[in-house]
Formats: C-alpha cells, structure tokens, sequence
C-alpha cells in the first residue's frame, strides 16, 4: 500500500488552500521555488521525505489519511509540550468523544 502521487498533490493543494496561502509564499517557507511546488501539487514529482514533513508542520496536516483510508480520523492532534499524563488526558478524551459519535 502506497501513496498516489495524485493524492498526496491533492492533499497538499487542498492543504495550502485552507491555510490560505498561494504556491509562491509556501515556496518560500519551505526554500523551494514556486515551479518545484506546481509540480508537486499537480503529480508531477514526489516530495523529498524532509520537505514532506515540513509541508505537513506547516500545513497542519497528516498524509494518515492517504495511507490508511479506512481509519476515522478526524484531525490531527498536537501534544508536542504535554506531559506525560496531560497526553493520557487528551487520549483518553478522544477516545469518550469517538464512541459518542458512533452512538
């Protein structure tokens, strides 16, 4: 199981868009130049794994979807900072908040 080239293109589109940012200002960001990131949103070429994951920092987005589309995930959830048992917490919250949807 692998990701689309198409997808993850989509993905990081879509991604960019919500954020409200154009192709040359994320350009920027991640030091690559406008043209590199058409063609990476338009399935041209792959992005390197570095400059994936700084797309996914920026962009507040998770390729998770993408690989395992079966899964019901709502979102990402940054703990980065939390301690130990602040991480249990919010676990165990998303977990309370999961089988209340499905009832």
């Amino acid at each position: 199981m692998g990701i689309g080239t198409r997808e993850l293109g989509e993905a990081i589109r879509a991604a960019r868009m919500r954020k409200g940012l154009t192709q040359e200002a994320l350009s920027e960001m991640v030091d690559i130049t406008p043209i590199h990131l058409k063609n990476i949103e338009s399935s041209r070429r792959k992005p390197s794994v570095p400059l994936l994951f700084a797309l996914m920092e920026l962009l507040d987005f998770s390729v998770d979807a993408l690989v395992f589309p079966d899964r019901e995930e709502g979102g990402v959830i940054h703990t980065a900072g939390l301690s130990g048992e602040e991480q249990e917490a919010v676990a165990r919250l998303v977990d309370v908040m999961r089988r209340k949807g499905r009832n």
